[in-house]
């Protein structure tokens, strides 16, 4: 899955994770500033969430996301309150 072609592209994220089908906005991709897992920053906006109501901003590991498909969808705008260069992050490979 070439995430920063979905960035860079801004296209739609369909994926599993914990148990929940999701759609997001990815917003940035790169290594977490503490664990050095890969990440995913993204704006969940459809699908369900065990932890809050969607939408909502969170950070994945892509280790953990399956069945990930970029959709044919296209964002024009920018996910609400988007930061760039996200600090949970030590390296960013690609971001909006």
């Amino acid at each position: 899955m070439d995430l920063c072609a979905a960035i860079n592209g801004r296209h739609l994220l369909s994926f599993l994770y914990d148990g929940h089908q999701r759609i997001a906005i990815p917003a940035a991709y790169g290594e977490h500033k503490t664990t050095g897992n890969v990440v995913l920053r993204a704006y969940q906006t459809g699908g369900t969430s065990s932890s809050r109501p969607v939408p909502l901003w969170d950070l994945f590991l892509v280790e953990k996301m399956t069945n990930c498909v970029i959709l044919d969808e296209i964002f024009t705008d920018n996910p609400p309150y988007y930061t760039p260069n996200d600090k949970h992050m030590v390296e960013i490979y690609c971001q909006l």
